[in-house]
Protein backbone atom coordinates (compact mmCIF):
# COMPACT_ATOMS: atom_id res chain seq x y z
CA UNK A 1 0.00 0.00 0.00
CA UNK A 2 1.31 3.67 -0.69
CA UNK A 3 2.10 6.11 1.79
CA UNK A 4 -1.01 7.88 0.66
CA UNK A 5 -3.48 4.90 0.74
CA UNK A 6 -1.76 4.41 4.33
CA UNK A 7 -2.16 7.73 5.27
CA UNK A 8 -5.82 8.41 4.17
CA UNK A 9 -6.60 4.48 5.90
CA UNK A 10 -4.92 5.88 8.96
CA UNK A 11 -7.03 9.02 8.83
CA UNK A 12 -9.85 7.17 8.06
CA UNK A 13 -9.80 4.85 10.95
CA UNK A 14 -8.95 7.62 13.77
CA UNK A 15 -12.22 9.38 12.53
CA UNK A 16 -14.08 5.85 12.93
CA UNK A 17 -12.55 5.34 16.63
CA UNK A 18 -13.16 9.21 17.63
CA UNK A 19 -16.81 8.89 16.18
CA UNK A 20 -17.71 6.15 17.94
CA UNK A 21 -15.76 7.42 21.12
CA UNK A 22 -18.32 10.22 21.19
CA UNK A 23 -21.46 8.53 20.91
CA UNK A 24 -20.42 5.89 23.72
CA UNK A 25 -19.19 8.71 25.93
CA UNK A 26 -22.36 10.58 25.30
CA UNK A 27 -24.44 7.93 25.90
CA UNK A 28 -22.84 6.94 29.35
CA UNK A 29 -22.45 11.02 30.28
CA UNK A 30 -26.40 11.22 29.92
CA UNK A 31 -26.85 8.06 31.70
CA UNK A 32 -24.73 9.24 34.47
CA UNK A 33 -26.36 12.38 34.68
CA UNK A 34 -29.87 10.75 34.95
CA UNK A 35 -28.52 8.35 37.72
CA UNK A 36 -26.14 10.92 39.66
CA UNK A 37 -27.26 13.84 42.33
CA UNK A 38 -26.60 16.99 40.53
CA UNK A 39 -23.51 18.13 42.92
CA UNK A 40 -22.17 14.33 43.44
CA UNK A 41 -21.94 15.07 39.14
CA UNK A 42 -20.22 18.56 39.39
CA UNK A 43 -17.95 16.90 41.68
CA UNK A 44 -17.00 14.55 39.14
CA UNK A 45 -16.86 16.81 36.28
CA UNK A 46 -14.17 18.80 38.05
CA UNK A 47 -12.22 16.53 39.56
CA UNK A 48 -12.03 14.91 35.79
CA UNK A 49 -10.77 18.22 34.64
CA UNK A 50 -8.53 18.62 36.99
CA UNK A 51 -6.52 15.46 35.64
CA UNK A 52 -6.87 16.15 32.30
CA UNK A 53 -4.62 19.56 33.16
CA UNK A 54 -2.03 16.94 35.15
CA UNK A 55 -2.33 14.49 31.59
CA UNK A 56 -1.33 17.73 29.57
CA UNK A 57 2.39 16.99 30.67
CA UNK A 58 2.42 13.56 29.77
CA UNK A 59 0.59 13.34 26.77
CA UNK A 60 1.60 16.18 24.65
CA UNK A 61 5.49 16.66 22.94
CA UNK A 62 7.41 13.40 23.51
CA UNK A 63 4.75 10.75 21.02
CA UNK A 64 5.44 13.91 18.30
CA UNK A 65 8.66 13.73 18.01
CA UNK A 66 8.64 9.65 18.06
CA UNK A 67 6.05 9.95 15.30
CA UNK A 68 7.68 12.52 13.10
CA UNK A 69 11.42 11.41 13.45
CA UNK A 70 13.00 9.80 10.28
CA UNK A 71 13.99 6.82 11.80
CA UNK A 72 12.76 4.63 15.08
CA UNK A 73 16.31 4.64 16.88
CA UNK A 74 14.95 1.73 19.98
CA UNK A 75 17.22 3.73 22.46
CA UNK A 76 15.63 7.01 21.99
CA UNK A 77 12.86 5.30 22.25
CA UNK A 78 13.40 3.60 25.67
CA UNK A 79 14.63 7.21 26.71
CA UNK A 80 11.41 8.74 25.78
CA UNK A 81 9.64 5.70 27.39
CA UNK A 82 11.47 6.57 30.66
CA UNK A 83 11.21 9.95 30.68
CA UNK A 84 7.68 9.55 30.82
CA UNK A 85 7.28 7.20 33.14
CA UNK A 86 9.57 9.97 35.31
CA UNK A 87 6.91 13.33 34.49
CA UNK A 88 4.01 10.42 34.95
CA UNK A 89 5.21 9.15 38.68
CA UNK A 90 5.86 12.66 39.23
CA UNK A 91 2.59 14.15 38.32
CA UNK A 92 0.89 11.26 40.23
CA UNK A 93 2.73 12.53 43.07
CA UNK A 94 1.59 16.37 42.52
CA UNK A 95 -1.91 14.98 42.61
CA UNK A 96 -1.30 13.44 45.92
CA UNK A 97 1.16 16.00 47.51
CA UNK A 98 -1.38 19.25 46.07
CA UNK A 99 -4.37 18.63 44.37
CA UNK A 100 -5.72 15.98 47.15
CA UNK A 101 -5.06 17.90 49.83
CA UNK A 102 -6.53 21.30 48.19
CA UNK A 103 -9.72 18.91 46.87
CA UNK A 104 -10.24 17.81 50.72
CA UNK A 105 -10.37 21.65 52.21
CA UNK A 106 -12.03 23.14 49.13
CA UNK A 107 -14.95 20.74 49.03
CA UNK A 108 -15.18 17.79 50.23
CA UNK A 109 -13.35 14.11 51.13
CA UNK A 110 -15.35 12.82 48.67
CA UNK A 111 -13.10 14.83 46.12
CA UNK A 112 -10.05 14.47 47.34
CA UNK A 113 -10.11 10.46 47.51
CA UNK A 114 -12.10 10.87 43.54
CA UNK A 115 -8.96 12.94 42.43
CA UNK A 116 -6.82 10.37 44.30
CA UNK A 117 -8.04 7.55 42.34
CA UNK A 118 -7.37 9.47 39.00
CA UNK A 119 -3.75 9.76 39.65
CA UNK A 120 -3.78 6.51 37.84
CA UNK A 121 -4.92 7.68 34.70
CA UNK A 122 -1.84 9.70 33.81
CA UNK A 123 0.40 6.87 34.98
CA UNK A 124 -1.56 4.75 32.26
CA UNK A 125 -1.04 7.05 29.53
CA UNK A 126 2.71 7.29 30.09
CA UNK A 127 3.59 4.53 30.17
CA UNK A 128 1.52 4.04 26.46
CA UNK A 129 2.59 6.41 24.65
CA UNK A 130 5.61 5.40 22.91
CA UNK A 131 3.97 2.00 22.46
CA UNK A 132 1.20 3.71 20.56
CA UNK A 133 3.69 6.04 18.79
CA UNK A 134 5.66 2.71 17.16
CA UNK A 135 1.86 1.49 16.00
CA UNK A 136 1.48 4.86 14.65
CA UNK A 137 4.55 5.14 12.77
CA UNK A 138 4.02 2.01 11.27
CA UNK A 139 0.62 3.15 10.07
CA UNK A 140 -1.33 0.66 12.41
CA UNK A 141 -4.06 3.24 13.14
CA UNK A 142 -6.79 0.22 12.45
CA UNK A 143 -5.14 -1.46 15.75
CA UNK A 144 -5.44 1.39 18.30
CA UNK A 145 -8.60 2.46 17.15
CA UNK A 146 -10.30 -0.88 17.69
CA UNK A 147 -7.96 -0.65 21.16
CA UNK A 148 -9.54 2.83 21.90
CA UNK A 149 -12.67 1.45 21.08
CA UNK A 150 -12.30 -1.73 23.19
CA UNK A 151 -11.50 0.89 26.06
CA UNK A 152 -14.25 3.15 25.94
CA UNK A 153 -16.73 0.22 25.45
CA UNK A 154 -15.86 -1.48 28.64
CA UNK A 155 -14.91 1.65 30.76
CA UNK A 156 -18.55 2.66 29.72
CA UNK A 157 -20.22 -0.39 30.60
CA UNK A 158 -18.29 -0.19 34.01
CA UNK A 159 -19.63 2.86 34.92
CA UNK A 160 -23.20 2.59 33.84
CA UNK A 161 -23.14 -1.15 35.97
CA UNK A 162 -21.82 0.24 38.70
CA UNK A 163 -23.57 3.53 39.30
CA UNK A 164 -26.70 1.30 39.14
CA UNK A 165 -25.14 -0.60 41.79
CA UNK A 166 -25.34 1.96 43.66
CA UNK A 167 -21.60 3.24 43.75
CA UNK A 168 -22.51 7.00 42.65
CA UNK A 169 -19.77 9.36 41.77
CA UNK A 170 -17.46 6.54 42.14
CA UNK A 171 -18.96 4.72 38.93
CA UNK A 172 -17.26 7.28 36.35
CA UNK A 173 -14.32 6.99 38.24
CA UNK A 174 -14.05 3.24 38.02
CA UNK A 175 -14.70 3.59 34.19
CA UNK A 176 -12.19 6.13 33.51
CA UNK A 177 -9.74 3.97 35.21
CA UNK A 178 -10.77 0.52 33.39
CA UNK A 179 -10.79 2.48 29.92
CA UNK A 180 -7.04 3.78 30.66
CA UNK A 181 -5.87 0.72 32.03
CA UNK A 182 -7.51 -1.35 28.76
CA UNK A 183 -6.22 0.69 26.41
CA UNK A 184 -3.04 1.02 27.57
CA UNK A 185 -2.76 -3.06 28.00
CA UNK A 186 -4.02 -4.06 24.79
CA UNK A 187 -1.79 -1.45 22.97
CA UNK A 188 1.06 -1.95 25.00
CA UNK A 189 0.73 -6.25 24.41
CA UNK A 190 -0.17 -5.76 20.40
CA UNK A 191 2.96 -2.95 19.89
CA UNK A 192 6.81 -4.35 19.18
CA UNK A 193 8.46 -1.89 21.14
CA UNK A 194 9.92 -3.28 24.19
CA UNK A 195 11.57 -0.57 26.49
CA UNK A 196 15.61 -0.95 27.19
CA UNK A 197 17.77 0.17 29.65
CA UNK A 198 19.57 3.40 28.63
CA UNK A 199 22.87 3.77 28.40
CA UNK A 200 22.94 7.07 26.07
CA UNK A 201 21.46 9.83 27.53
CA UNK A 202 22.60 12.32 24.87
CA UNK A 203 18.97 13.36 23.11
CA UNK A 204 17.94 14.70 26.05
CA UNK A 205 18.17 17.59 25.49
CA UNK A 206 16.21 17.26 21.98
CA UNK A 207 12.95 15.39 23.69
CA UNK A 208 13.01 18.63 26.21
CA UNK A 209 13.44 21.07 23.31
CA UNK A 210 10.52 19.60 20.88
CA UNK A 211 8.45 18.88 23.72
CA UNK A 212 8.38 22.50 25.83
CA UNK A 213 6.73 24.80 22.72
CA UNK A 214 3.91 22.47 22.39
CA UNK A 215 3.48 21.51 25.89
CA UNK A 216 3.04 25.53 26.22
CA UNK A 217 0.75 25.72 23.52
CA UNK A 218 -1.24 23.22 24.98
CA UNK A 219 -1.77 24.84 28.03
CA UNK A 220 -2.55 28.14 26.35
CA UNK A 221 -5.37 26.04 24.53
CA UNK A 222 -6.76 24.08 27.68
CA UNK A 223 -6.91 26.85 29.39
CA UNK A 224 -8.71 29.42 27.13
CA UNK A 225 -10.95 26.29 26.91
CA UNK A 226 -11.64 25.62 30.21
CA UNK A 227 -11.90 29.34 31.24
CA UNK A 228 -15.87 29.76 32.09
CA UNK A 229 -15.56 25.84 33.56
CA UNK A 230 -12.76 26.79 35.71
CA UNK A 231 -14.04 30.46 36.74
CA UNK A 232 -17.16 28.63 37.74
CA UNK A 233 -15.99 25.45 39.29
CA UNK A 234 -13.48 28.16 41.87
CA UNK A 235 -16.23 30.62 42.41
CA UNK A 236 -19.74 29.20 42.05
CA UNK A 237 -19.51 26.10 43.71
CA UNK A 238 -20.08 21.78 42.20
CA UNK A 239 -23.79 22.33 41.78
CA UNK A 240 -23.55 25.23 39.18
CA UNK A 241 -20.60 23.49 37.24
CA UNK A 242 -22.56 20.42 36.61
CA UNK A 243 -25.26 22.32 34.97
CA UNK A 244 -22.78 24.23 33.10
CA UNK A 245 -21.08 21.08 32.28
CA UNK A 246 -23.63 19.18 30.73
CA UNK A 247 -24.67 22.14 28.83
CA UNK A 248 -21.51 22.76 27.60
CA UNK A 249 -21.42 18.71 26.43
CA UNK A 250 -24.07 19.69 23.88
CA UNK A 251 -21.32 22.31 22.31
CA UNK A 252 -18.91 19.77 22.71
CA UNK A 253 -20.31 16.77 21.15
CA UNK A 254 -21.35 19.37 18.16
CA UNK A 255 -17.89 20.35 17.85
CA UNK A 256 -16.20 17.05 17.82
CA UNK A 257 -18.96 15.53 15.16
CA UNK A 258 -17.92 18.70 12.71
CA UNK A 259 -15.20 20.61 13.38
CA UNK A 260 -12.75 18.13 14.14
CA UNK A 261 -13.06 15.81 11.32
CA UNK A 262 -12.63 19.07 9.09
CA UNK A 263 -9.97 20.72 11.06
CA UNK A 264 -7.89 17.54 10.20
CA UNK A 265 -8.06 17.86 6.39
CA UNK A 266 -7.48 22.31 6.72
CA UNK A 267 -4.22 22.37 7.15
CA UNK A 268 -2.95 19.88 4.66
CA UNK A 269 -5.32 21.98 1.73
CA UNK A 270 -4.53 25.27 3.31
CA UNK A 271 -0.48 24.02 3.02
CA UNK A 272 -0.63 23.46 -0.71
CA UNK A 273 -2.58 26.73 -1.44
CA UNK A 274 -0.86 29.70 -3.02
CA UNK A 275 -0.69 32.69 -1.23
CA UNK A 276 -2.65 34.35 -4.08
CA UNK A 277 -5.78 31.71 -3.55
CA UNK A 278 -5.46 31.82 0.01
CA UNK A 279 -8.13 34.35 0.86
CA UNK A 280 -10.43 32.63 -1.81
CA UNK A 281 -9.90 28.95 -0.58
CA UNK A 282 -10.14 29.91 3.03
CA UNK A 283 -13.78 31.70 1.96
CA UNK A 284 -14.53 28.49 0.77
CA UNK A 285 -13.99 26.40 3.43
CA UNK A 286 -15.32 29.07 5.95
CA UNK A 287 -18.42 28.86 3.72
CA UNK A 288 -19.18 25.32 3.27
CA UNK A 289 -19.03 24.90 6.99
CA UNK A 290 -21.04 27.56 7.65
CA UNK A 291 -23.76 25.87 5.63
CA UNK A 292 -23.88 22.99 7.86
CA UNK A 293 -22.67 23.97 11.16
CA UNK A 294 -24.52 26.61 11.77
CA UNK A 295 -27.69 25.22 11.20
CA UNK A 296 -27.02 22.73 13.93
CA UNK A 297 -25.79 24.83 16.46
CA UNK A 298 -28.79 27.16 16.30
CA UNK A 299 -30.94 24.32 16.02
CA UNK A 300 -29.39 22.52 19.15
CA UNK A 301 -29.52 25.67 20.93
CA UNK A 302 -33.26 25.84 20.02
CA UNK A 303 -34.70 22.78 20.96
CA UNK A 304 -32.53 22.75 24.19
CA UNK A 305 -35.27 21.80 26.51
CA UNK A 306 -36.76 18.81 25.14
CA UNK A 307 -33.20 17.81 23.99
CA UNK A 308 -31.98 18.35 27.65
CA UNK A 309 -35.16 16.99 29.29
CA UNK A 310 -35.11 13.55 26.90
CA UNK A 311 -31.37 12.66 27.62
CA UNK A 312 -30.51 13.98 31.08
CA UNK A 313 -33.78 14.20 32.73
CA UNK A 314 -35.74 17.28 33.86
CA UNK A 315 -33.77 17.97 36.78
CA UNK A 316 -31.05 19.78 34.12
CA UNK A 317 -33.28 22.33 32.92
CA UNK A 318 -31.08 25.04 34.10
CA UNK A 319 -28.91 23.46 31.47
CA UNK A 320 -31.09 23.76 28.63
CA UNK A 321 -31.38 27.90 29.14
CA UNK A 322 -27.63 27.83 29.21
CA UNK A 323 -27.31 25.80 25.45
CA UNK A 324 -29.62 27.92 24.16
CA UNK A 325 -27.76 30.77 25.21
CA UNK A 326 -24.13 29.15 24.24
CA UNK A 327 -25.80 28.41 20.40
CA UNK A 328 -25.80 32.53 19.93
CA UNK A 329 -21.64 31.54 19.34
CA UNK A 330 -22.68 29.77 16.34
CA UNK A 331 -20.74 32.62 13.71
CA UNK A 332 -17.52 32.60 16.05
CA UNK A 333 -16.99 29.33 15.61
CA UNK A 334 -17.87 28.62 12.38
CA UNK A 335 -15.58 32.08 11.16
CA UNK A 336 -12.53 31.51 13.83
CA UNK A 337 -12.24 27.41 13.90
CA UNK A 338 -9.67 27.62 11.06
CA UNK A 339 -7.35 31.00 11.71
CA UNK A 340 -4.79 29.15 13.61
CA UNK A 341 -3.90 26.37 10.97
CA UNK A 342 -4.09 29.46 8.43
CA UNK A 343 -1.35 31.04 9.81
CA UNK A 344 0.56 27.88 10.49
CA UNK A 345 0.17 27.01 6.98
CA UNK A 346 1.57 30.14 5.82
CA UNK A 347 4.93 28.85 8.17
CA UNK A 348 3.71 31.30 11.42
CA UNK A 349 3.31 29.30 14.70
CA UNK A 350 3.80 32.34 16.59
CA UNK A 351 1.40 34.21 15.48
CA UNK A 352 -1.24 31.16 15.64
CA UNK A 353 0.02 30.96 19.29
CA UNK A 354 -0.64 34.66 19.71
CA UNK A 355 -4.59 33.98 18.51
CA UNK A 356 -4.30 31.14 21.86
CA UNK A 357 -2.72 33.94 23.91
CA UNK A 358 -6.04 36.15 22.97
CA UNK A 359 -8.62 33.31 23.44
CA UNK A 360 -6.89 32.85 26.89
CA UNK A 361 -7.38 36.62 28.38
CA UNK A 362 -10.39 37.89 27.22
CA UNK A 363 -12.45 34.02 27.75
CA UNK A 364 -10.92 34.37 31.33
CA UNK A 365 -10.99 38.22 32.25
CA UNK A 366 -14.94 38.98 30.99
CA UNK A 367 -16.40 35.53 32.62
CA UNK A 368 -14.17 36.48 35.74
CA UNK A 369 -15.93 39.74 36.12
CA UNK A 370 -19.27 38.50 35.40
CA UNK A 371 -19.13 36.24 38.34
CA UNK A 372 -21.09 38.61 40.75
CA UNK A 373 -23.90 37.96 38.42
CA UNK A 374 -23.51 34.40 38.90
CA UNK A 375 -23.94 31.12 36.46
CA UNK A 376 -26.17 33.18 33.71
CA UNK A 377 -23.78 35.91 33.57
CA UNK A 378 -20.70 33.65 33.52
CA UNK A 379 -22.25 32.10 30.23
CA UNK A 380 -23.23 35.31 28.80
CA UNK A 381 -19.72 36.61 29.26
CA UNK A 382 -18.52 33.70 27.43
CA UNK A 383 -20.80 34.55 24.32
CA UNK A 384 -19.62 38.06 24.77
CA UNK A 385 -15.99 37.28 24.77
CA UNK A 386 -16.01 34.65 21.85
CA UNK A 387 -17.03 38.02 19.33
CA UNK A 388 -14.80 40.49 20.99
CA UNK A 389 -11.67 37.75 20.26
CA UNK A 390 -13.59 37.17 16.41
CA UNK A 391 -12.46 40.45 15.73
CA UNK A 392 -9.02 40.79 17.44
CA UNK A 393 -8.33 37.25 15.86
CA UNK A 394 -9.06 38.81 12.20
CA UNK A 395 -7.26 42.02 13.17
CA UNK A 396 -3.84 39.50 13.70
CA UNK A 397 -4.60 37.51 10.74
CA UNK A 398 -5.28 40.80 8.11
CA UNK A 399 -2.36 42.23 9.70
CA UNK A 400 0.01 39.11 8.23
CA UNK A 401 -1.83 37.54 5.77
CA UNK A 402 -4.46 40.50 4.18
CA UNK A 403 -7.60 38.46 5.26
CA UNK A 404 -10.20 40.07 7.49
CA UNK A 405 -13.33 39.70 9.21
CA UNK A 406 -15.45 41.11 6.19
CA UNK A 407 -13.90 37.80 3.92
CA UNK A 408 -15.26 35.43 6.38
CA UNK A 409 -18.79 37.20 6.60
CA UNK A 410 -18.83 37.34 2.91
CA UNK A 411 -19.00 33.79 2.97
CA UNK A 412 -21.09 33.23 5.85
CA UNK A 413 -23.92 35.91 7.22
CA UNK A 414 -26.03 34.53 4.93
CA UNK A 415 -26.44 30.95 6.46
CA UNK A 416 -26.02 32.71 9.63
CA UNK A 417 -28.99 34.64 9.34
CA UNK A 418 -30.76 32.29 8.17
CA UNK A 419 -30.13 30.04 10.84
CA UNK A 420 -30.86 33.47 13.42
CA UNK A 421 -34.42 33.32 11.59
CA UNK A 422 -34.71 29.60 12.51
CA UNK A 423 -33.63 29.87 15.96
CA UNK A 424 -36.07 32.59 17.15
CA UNK A 425 -39.09 30.83 15.21
CA UNK A 426 -38.31 27.06 16.86
CA UNK A 427 -37.60 28.65 20.30
CA UNK A 428 -40.64 30.66 20.07
CA UNK A 429 -42.88 27.59 18.50
CA UNK A 430 -40.81 25.23 21.86
CA UNK A 431 -41.13 27.58 23.98
CA UNK A 432 -45.11 28.72 24.11
CA UNK A 433 -45.57 24.89 23.22
CA UNK A 434 -47.54 25.75 19.53
CA UNK A 435 -47.74 22.61 18.45
CA UNK A 436 -49.29 21.22 22.16
CA UNK A 437 -47.74 17.57 21.28
CA UNK A 438 -47.40 15.99 24.40
CA UNK A 439 -45.22 12.74 23.28
CA UNK A 440 -41.45 14.57 23.84
CA UNK A 441 -40.39 12.09 20.39
CA UNK A 442 -43.07 13.99 18.16
CA UNK A 443 -42.46 16.90 19.77
CA UNK A 444 -38.25 17.08 19.01
CA UNK A 445 -39.28 15.44 15.54
CA UNK A 446 -41.73 18.51 14.74
CA UNK A 447 -39.47 21.08 15.83
CA UNK A 448 -36.43 19.21 13.95
CA UNK A 449 -38.41 19.48 10.62
CA UNK A 450 -40.12 23.16 11.06
CA UNK A 451 -36.47 24.11 11.77
CA UNK A 452 -35.18 22.64 8.89
CA UNK A 453 -37.91 23.39 6.66
CA UNK A 454 -37.67 27.41 7.19
CA UNK A 455 -33.49 27.04 7.25
CA UNK A 456 -33.87 25.31 3.66
CA UNK A 457 -36.95 27.87 2.88
CA UNK A 458 -34.52 30.85 3.29
CA UNK A 459 -31.68 29.91 1.34
CA UNK A 460 -33.84 28.64 -1.74
CA UNK A 461 -35.81 32.06 -1.52
CA UNK A 462 -33.13 34.81 -0.90
CA UNK A 463 -30.04 33.52 -1.31
CA UNK A 464 -30.44 30.25 -3.75
CA UNK A 465 -27.44 31.50 -6.07
CA UNK A 466 -25.14 31.50 -2.90
CA UNK A 467 -26.05 28.11 -1.10
CA UNK A 468 -25.79 26.34 -4.85
CA UNK A 469 -22.49 27.28 -5.39
CA UNK A 470 -21.52 26.28 -2.00
CA UNK A 471 -22.79 22.91 -2.18
CA UNK A 472 -21.32 22.50 -6.02
CA UNK A 473 -17.99 23.29 -4.51
CA UNK A 474 -18.39 20.70 -1.97
CA UNK A 475 -19.48 18.07 -4.49
CA UNK A 476 -16.53 19.10 -6.58
CA UNK A 477 -14.34 18.61 -3.56
CA UNK A 478 -15.77 15.28 -2.93
CA UNK A 479 -15.13 14.32 -6.36
CA UNK A 480 -11.58 15.35 -6.46
CA UNK A 481 -10.73 13.37 -3.06
CA UNK A 482 -12.38 10.32 -5.13
CA UNK A 483 -10.43 10.72 -8.20
CA UNK A 484 -7.12 11.17 -5.85
CA UNK A 485 -7.97 8.11 -4.35
CA UNK A 486 -8.05 5.91 -7.87
CA UNK A 487 -4.68 7.04 -9.32
CA UNK A 488 -2.22 4.33 -9.18
CA UNK A 489 0.89 4.41 -6.59
CA UNK A 490 3.20 4.61 -9.54
CA UNK A 491 1.69 7.36 -10.97
CA UNK A 492 1.78 9.77 -7.58
CA UNK A 493 5.11 8.47 -6.86
CA UNK A 494 6.97 11.56 -6.89
CA UNK A 495 4.82 13.03 -4.87
CA UNK A 496 5.07 10.71 -2.06
CA UNK A 497 8.83 10.49 -2.54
Amino acid sequence: MSLKAKSLAGAFFNLSANGFAQIVNFVVYAIMARILEVEAFGLVAICLMVVEFCNLFVTVGISQNLIQRKDWDNQFASLSFWVLMGVSGAIATLIFVVAVPIAWYTYSELAAQLIAALAIVPIANGFRLVHKAKLERNFENKKLAVYDTIGVLIGGIVSVVTALDGFGAWAIIFGKIVQAVVSTVLTCVRSDFKPEKVTDKSHLPEIITFAKPLIAMSFVNFFSQKASNIIIAFFLGASTFAFASVARQGVSVINNLTFQPLNRIALAGLSRVSTDNLSHTFGRMVGMTAIFVSPVYFGVGAIAHPFVELVFGDKWTTSAYLLSILAIMAPTQVMAYYLPNLLISRGMPHQAFKLNMINLVVNMALPLMAVPWGLYGVIVALVIANYITLFLKFALVKKHLGIGIKDALANTWMFSMASVVMYGVVLYLERFNIYGLDNIFVNIAALVVTGAAIYAGILLLFFRRKSFKVMAELKRSKSQKAVKKKVPPQESGTAER
